[in-house]
């Protein structure tokens, strides 16, 4: 239209209404093998369950998608350890990834380390881990732990979920082999060790042992990878109380017990969970009348690694934090930097901050965002590059809680009415 417009306008002149949110948190992609074969009729139906992304969100759809808990199959036991843990919020999603087609495999045990690791086809599709780099694209989101349990001590595979989690901001969580004693676990933290376990990674988060649960099929019991049960441990204290909570001190559901038992004497620092703790081991913890509880609050990165991220959910925080600066910023990528959005963006970030440092629960004590005027300069302007910077601190975690204990003689002297001495 050409000409005077003769009426009410509004006209937008900043930089808009954007807002910083939090990603989804409670969110896991477990890979393993399903018995796809009996729960689905034919190859056509069978073909939503092999090689592609199903998401789970309760027991019934587990059973559904993936049957029950078959010897030798992977994907329904864990959903069944991680659904175990569930609290009346929920467990969050599950991404399941089935890469036993049996159409391919003869038998379950003919998946191969290279069936986990996966790969990229000709026109792009993703097989096996390589699923979960496109949770983004698909969901919105990237998945925040990764779960393989039964396949992380094959060759390759603790590898490649390592490299997963440094491009995704997750954790991957990784079982020890059964049968081995808290010795050799923390021997293979070492370069001796009869396993390896010799990698220093605030993204990877080994457990010991295995747990012993009922098994419906034979009447007796089966050992089932600890991974599973933390990562619903995990996902229920990401649900119930925030991700800027540790997920060590909590009840473990639906075990018998551990593989083995594990020492654990309150106030004693020679007790065997001292010596898998302080190896950088997620161990379990039981006490009369308490029953299992997760105990580890450190990623593999300790005790080599001293910085305060190797707490895991100071890690988890820092994630969830750039995440959503990055998602925040995204939206104002090569518009003008002008005065006006730069303070646009500043005030942005610096809301979110200081909404996370609200209340009695806060995930941040303080930060700070703000445009760095020392390292733009005309010349990086003019390159398309703006500077900026991100100060925050976490809040800390009473892991280690120390009490000056003594006897003050002044007390019974008042008590009974003596002399001061």
């Amino acid at each position: 239209m050409s000409g005077p417009y003769f009426g009410v306008e509004i006209v937008e002149t900043g930089a808009g209404s954007s807002s910083v949110s939090d990603p989804k948190a409670a969110t896991c992609f477990l890979i393993g093998t399903a018995p796809v074969g009996e729960v689905h009729a034919d190859a056509t139906e069978r073909a939503a369950y092999i090689q592609t992304p199903v998401l789970i969100r309760n027991r019934e759809d587990a059973v559904e998608a993936f049957g029950e808990h078959t010897e030798g199959y992977t994907i329904p036991a864990a959903l069944d350890a991680i659904f175990d843990q569930a609290g009346a919020n929920g467990i969050g999603v599950i991404e399941v990834w089935n890469v036993f087609d049996p159409d391919v495999h003869v038998e379950v045990a003919d998946v191969t380390n290279l069936d986990i690791i996966g790969s990229f086809t000709a026109s792009g599709k993703p097989l096996g881990l390589k699923g979960a780099y496109g949770s983004y694209q698909r969901f919105g989101r990237f998945c925040k732990l990764l779960l393989a349990p039964g396949f992380t001590g094959l060759v390759g595979v603790r590898a490649e979920l390592e490299v997963i989690a440094n491009r995704i901001r997750a954790r991957a969580i990784l079982d020890t082999p059964i049968g081995v004693t808290s010795q050799e676990v923390i021997e293979a933290r070492g370069p001796t060790g009869a396993f390896d376990l010799q990698f220093s990674n605030r993204r990877l988060v080994p457990c010991w042992p295995h747990m012993s649960v009922v098994d419906l099929a034979n009447g007796g019991t089966r050992l089932d990878p600890y991974s599973a049960r933390f990562a619903g441990v995990w996902l229920r204290t990401i649900i119930d109380d925030g991700y800027h909570h540790s997920p060590s001190n909590r009840p473990i559901f639906g075990i018998e017990g551990a593989e083995q038992p594990v020492l654990y004497i309150p106030g004693d620092k020679q007790s065997e969970v001292q010596g898998l703790r302080g190896a950088g081991i997620v161990t379990i913890e039981e006490r009369y009348g308490k029953g299992p509880h997760t105990s580890g609050n450190r990623s593999s990165a300790y005790p080599t690694d001293t910085d305060m991220r190797n707490f895991l959910h100071v890690q988890f925080t820092e994630d969830m934090l750039d995440e959503a600066t990055i998602a925040f910023l995204d939206q104002h990528k090569d518009r003008n930097g002008s005065p006006a959005r730069v303070e646009f963006l500043e005030e942005g970030v610096n809301e979110h901050i200081r909404s996370k440092t609200l209340g009695d629960d806060p995930a941040l004590l303080g930060g700070q965002f703000r445009f760095d005027r020392s390292r733009t300069t005309p010349t990086s302007v003019s390159a398309g590059q703006f500077f900026w910077k991100l100060d925050y601190a976490p809040v800390g975690i009473m892991e280690t809680i120390t009490v000056d204990r003594n006897i003050d003689t002044n007390i019974i002297s008042s008590a009974l009415g003596l002399a001061s001495s």
